[in-house]
């Protein structure tokens, strides 16, 4: 039941339609008839989004004392029961390219500002959780990540393209360099480059990669208070899929602000809580892990950005590229099946794969002026 509960909670008008659509589909079909396939598709959705209303109103109403860590809405709702968790966790988990879907402790979500939240976060007195995952992303080592950078090299050189006037000439502040997926393009455009990682295997990487490149292993808690960090400003600061790692977002955007120059832009990407292709996969969704600690929503984004100092520029979905054999070990590690590929058929799957599922969106937010 908590599942069904879980696919209406999470219903937008849009997502309503999309679901809606194939049901009138078929329907039209059997009848014979265009004006049952309006009729059918308009009341459907009226029908799933009404009940998504009413669901949602007594969330609103009911009390269980979990308070929002980001809206301050004081009784959040049970999303997903905690599902397959191991009983310790392992550096692997936190590697951006882990394949342990399917293991989170509950997931929890706020009736009020829609973002969803393990249940750990909530409880503020569980520091344990959080200055252990730290110590985890400090050992991560990516060699799964590594095989597949040239795409990521793709993603990145076609963000920076689109979106030239942010990176050329810049001076550019990456947190979550990791393995230099994004530093290895930025550097040739911008005027200065400075990455903050918390992997000491991704910083050795990088700094052997990319020459000159200026890394400090630190968390986002602790950079500021690195020497080299003194007085120094930047025009352009980017995340690319960190902000649902950290465990106040709020604290650290507000922090990055204060490193940004008058009219200096933060860029961040995370996932979408809210997406059909999200709520589509239920408690499958591959985003539905131990090392992600927000799952925001649309309202939930741009209202961090804002309480962080920072005012909505552009908000949007974009593509980005995989390994087709990287693809193929996803999917079915989201059914279960953690497979390693015959290295022959690896190696004969390594073209560029191209995705675009609406779960993944980039916002830029502009330095707020008093």
């Amino acid at each position: 039941m908590i599942y069904v509960l879980s696919y209406f909670r999470r219903l937008t008008v849009k997502s309503s339609l999309y679901f809606s659509f194939f049901p009138a589909v078929i329907i039209s079909i059997l009848s014979y008839s265009f004006f049952n396939f309006i009729a059918f598709w308009s009341i459907l959705t009226l029908i799933q989004y009404s009940i998504s209303s009413l669901i949602n109103y007594f969330d609103l109403k009911k009390e269980t004392g979990l308070s929002c860590v980001l809206c301050g809405f004081g009784h959040c709702s049970l999303l997903y029961p905690a599902r397959k968790k191991k009983l310790d966790s392992n550096r692997g988990s936190f590697a951006c390219s882990s394949f342990d879907h399917g293991q989170y402790p509950d997931i929890y979500y706020c009736p009020n500002c829609k973002n969803g939240f393990l249940k750990n976060i909530l409880d503020q007195n569980d520091e344990k959780f959080v200055e252990d995952g730290i110590q985890l992303y400090h050992e991560v080592e990516d060699h799964e990540y590594i095989k597949n950078l040239d795409a990521r090299y793709i993603t990145n050189r076609n963000i920076i393209n689109d979106h030239l006037d942010y990176f050329k000439d810049k001076s550019v502040l990456e947190i979550g360099s990791y393995y230099g997926a994004f530093a290895n393009e930025v550097v040739k455009v911008c005027s200065d480059y400075t990455g903050v990682e918390p992997s000491r295997h991704g910083c050795e990487y990088v700094k052997k990669k990319i020459e000159n490149v200026n890394i400090v292993n630190a968390t986002i808690d602790s950079f500021e208070n690195d020497p080299s960090f003194t007085d120094k400003k930047f025009d352009t600061i980017v995340l690319w899929d960190v902000i649902e790692h950290i465990p106040s977002p709020v604290l650290a955007l507000k922090t990055l602000n204060k490193f940004l120059n008058k009219d200096g832009v933060v860029i961040f990407s995370t996932i979408n809580i809210e997406s059909t292709f999200s709520i589509a996969m239920g408690p499958m969704w591959p985003w539905f892990m131990d090392m992600h600690y927000y799952y925001f929503s649309d309202r939930g984004y741009v209202d961090i950005l804002h309480r962080s100092g920072f005012v909505l520029k552009d908000h949007l979905h974009y593509p980005y590229y995989v390994q087709f054999s990287y693809f193929i070990k996803k999917v079915l590690s989201i059914l279960g099946l953690k497979v390693n590929l015959p290295k022959f058929f690896e190696e004969s799957l390594k073209y560029h794969l191209k995705l675009r599922l609406g779960d993944t969106v980039m916002i830029i937010g502009k330095k707020a002026t008093i």
